[in-house]
């Protein structure tokens, strides 16, 4: 019997709009057997995630997802981490610089829109992000101005690349991320492919010690589903999965979880 479980999902310690609490409520409700918490540079929702999850009698673990940089395709690349050890040495310190790479550039994109005569304010954002600060932050502050209704309307209209108020990824390399996730004893997965790159610059994450890619991901189509798990068949990865759930007022409200059959959450569940 297929298993409902969720490896990709965030919480208001990054953008999501649901506390670690509130995930493990909804999770509950969807019937997700096991939880993963992969929240944006950021590990800090785990003892929230945990607490809660003991008293609903849910399994959950926590990951990670790292947004990356660099040529080509590479401000397009997240990874995933499953099964790492947060305590790891160097890990907290490497995860505190991207966050404030993160900070700095989400102050270059406000400047950016005032410079637009848009009145928006950076404090004010940075007061509402629990932890890690993303553009998410700023399309809800935009929002909440009027400026926008929705978050996907304020990146269409001014933080995407080309857009007026983009600035460049100040992430690490996909390779940085790869290693960091890998030093800390983790499994490094590619998030979305689609939106990742070509075959041949996905076959370099390989080479550079990617162990699994999103196979199950809400958005593939069922041809993406095949083409991603053929390539992770034939390149031996971890054939993961998950909903990306970010919470109310993101535009990816939809139910928690993907089902595995017994073989893929077998093979999952030895790697988390």
């Amino acid at each position: 019997m297929p298993k409902r479980i969720e490896l990709h999902c965030h919480s208001t310690y990054s953008d999501g709009t649901l506390t670690p609490a509130e995930l493990v409520g909804r999770a509950v409700e969807s019937g997700v057997e096991l939880l993963v918490l992969t929240d944006h540079d950021s590990v800090s929702g785990g003892a929230d995630l945990f607490a809660a999850a003991a008293a609903a009698g849910l399994r959950v673990k926590l990951g990670i997802e790292i947004n990356c940089s660099g040529e080509g395709a590479a401000d397009r690349i997240h990874i995933l981490g499953y099964g790492l050890r947060p305590s790891a040495p160097g890990f907290a310190e490497r995860l505190a610089e991207f966050r404030q790479r993160r900070s700095v550039r989400a102050q270059r994109i406000v400047e950016k829109l005032r410079a637009l005569g848009i009145a928006i304010d950076f404090e004010h954002i940075r007061s509402c992000a629990h932890e890690t600060l993303g553009r998410p932050h700023v399309a809800d502050a935009l929002r909440r101005l009027g400026v926008v209704k929705s978050r996907k309307e304020a990146f269409d209209r001014f933080l995407m690349k080309g857009k007026p108020g983009y600035v460049d990824s100040m992430g690490p390399s996909p390779v940085e991320a790869i290693a960091l996730i890998r030093d800390a004893g983790g499994t490094a997965c590619l998030a979305h492919p689609q939106t990742a790159g070509k075959q041949n610059e996905l076959d370099e994450l390989v080479r550079a010690g990617l162990q699994g890619i999103e196979v199950l991901y809400s958005g593939h189509t069922p041809s993406q589903v095949r083409t991603y798990g053929d390539w992770a068949g034939a390149q031996g990865l971890l054939a993961c999965g998950g909903s990306d759930f970010h919470g109310p007022m993101t535009g990816r409200d939809e139910r928690l979880g993907i089902e595995y059959d017994d073989l893929a959450y077998a093979s999952v569940m030895e790697r988390l």
